[in-house]
């Protein structure tokens, strides 16, 4: 799993002064957090979007 991604879903669930922040909206599970993470890695990689039907939205795919 991604650190980053555990960090973070650590602090918003935890976290005094980030919790009053996301306490009215569904925090990011770790898994969610990762793949944010790693399209936003991959937008800036060689690569291109396309519709996903599992996730109802674009996702950048990384070109070989």
């Amino acid at each position: 799993m991604n650190d980053l991604a555990k960090y973070l879903n650590e602090r918003m669930t935890t976290g005094d002064e980030v919790n009053t922040t996301f306490h009215l909206m569904k925090i990011p599970s770790v898994e969610e957090l990762e793949f944010w993470i790693q399209q936003h890695q991959l937008r800036h990689c060689a690569g291109h979007s396309e519709w996903s039907e599992q996730f109802k939205r674009n996702i950048w795919i990384e070109e070989n």
